[in-house]
């Protein structure tokens, strides 16, 4: 944010110097103009690619409308511009230029639209699946996934801002211009009157991190920048002889019943709770996934001072995998989850929604009972109703678990 605030600094000192040369000196800046350029404001976003005839197109959404591939041409005099395209949307002004850099447009009323200069098109660096463990949302940060196919096609996993409800493979279209991505909103789940298109402006580097590249998704909202960095992940698993340690929980969209539901040492209310009591809980018990197999994975945690472990089958399919404890005991039951990992597989995210969430912690909780004694294998109406208790109580919860390779 700094950086921005630095080279918006900047941009205007420069625009401003530009403003104080004598009026019989013009340049020709025509050529200055050619590329691509990028603008972004609260209500309106624009990617406008200038060729060196003098023909441009742009792509754009204002107030939530989308234009694309709308063509026109750019006509210069001394640092007086017209752009004339052919629906009518044009503009005749002043503008100044920082070849490379950024140009300015400078309307009547006084308003001016800051463009900047893009010399890398990012439409093919986006194609891939990404997620982001801590995106800021309005019930808290989450975990997102998205995913962008190279047939303008995007399949999207978290909490939609815009439409205010969580999304589990939402499909939808997005189109990337220089560095400018449009992303189509869900329009069954929009209100009348909302947003149909939003725009974010990417930045992206190769090896940004450790755990590979990463993309970072700017967006304005209500006139306040929000930046979610995504981390680039594979679109299949690949299991056998990996082992994580898990390091940190995300849980958002926690509704339920006011109500003190006891678990070993400790309680959790769903009315009040947030990650940081599972978090507590897990790292107590030292909990660890391994799979050994392509078709098995293995749960190790420390009870009492005995590492305890559950093997269990799994059925993978991309990024879905299924975990068969009914394999088990006919008492437990299969939990559908989603599993991601870094390029290296140095990480792996899982992300739960609600009725995975129950089935998972239902699980975990008869698992620990019957290692306390506290039930019997055999008692299938007391292990029913260890998921009854949990489902009773929660309304809604989405939960993400991120893990880091064992040592």
């Amino acid at each position: 944010m700094k950086k921005l605030l630095f080279m918006i600094a900047v941009v205007v000192m420069l625009f401003t110097a530009c403003d104080n040369k004598p009026e019989h000196i013009y340049d020709d800046h025509s050529a200055d103009l050619v590329g691509t350029w990028t603008c972004l404001t609260e209500n309106y976003a624009e990617a406008l690619i200038i060729n060196a005839d003098g023909t441009a197109v742009s792509y754009g959404v204002e107030d939530g409308e989308y234009w694309e591939n709308v063509r026109g041409t750019v006509v210069t005099e001394g640092n007086n511009i017209t752009m004339t395209f052919e629906d009518d949307d044009n503009f005749t002004g002043h503008f100044d230029i920082i070849p490379g850099m950024a140009f300015s447009l400078f309307e009547d009323s006084g308003e001016r639209y800051i463009y900047q200069y893009c010399a890398n098109d990012l439409a093919d660096e986006i194609v891939g699946m990404w997620v982001c463990t801590d995106a800021p949302t309005e019930n808290g940060e989450a975990m997102i996934i998205h995913a962008f196919k190279d047939n303008g096609k995007a399949i999207y996993t978290g909490f939609g801002t815009y439409v205010d409800e969580y999304l589990v493979n939402e499909k939808t279209n997005y189109k990337v211009i220089g560095d400018l991505l449009f992303y189509a909103l869900p329009q069954d789940k929009l209100a009348e009157g909302e947003y149909s298109y939003i725009t974010k402006k990417l930045t992206y580097k190769p090896n940004g991190v450790a755990y590979g590249d990463i993309m970072e998704e700017k967006v304005m909202k209500s006139d306040i920048e929000l930046t979610s960095i995504m981390l680039r992940i594979k679109q299949t698993l690949e299991l056998p002889g990996n082992k994580y340690d898990y390091i940190k929980t995300f849980v958002t969209n926690v509704k339920g019943e006011d109500k003190d539901i006891p678990f070993l040492n400790t309680s959790f209310n769903f009315a009040k709770m947030d990650g940081s009591i599972i978090d507590k809980f897990l790292k107590s018990i030292l909990f660890t996934v391994e799979f050994p197999e392509a078709n098995k994975i293995k749960y190790s945690y420390l009870l009492e001072g005995q590492n305890v472990v559950i093997e269990a089958p799994i059925e993978v399919e991309g990024n879905k995998m299924t975990i068969k404890m009914s394999a088990n005991n006919p008492a437990y039951q299969d939990v559908d989850m989603y599993a991601f990992q870094d390029q290296d597989n140095t990480q792996m995210h899982w992300y739960m929604y609600t009725t995975s969430f129950e089935k998972f912690f239902g699980n975990t909780s008869v698992a620990l009972m019957l290692g306390y004694g506290q039930l019997d294998k055999d008692d299938t109406e007391g292990i029913a109703n260890v998921y009854k208790t949990i489902a009773d109580a929660v309304e809604s919860i989405n939960l993400s678990l991120v893990m880091t390779k064992a040592k």
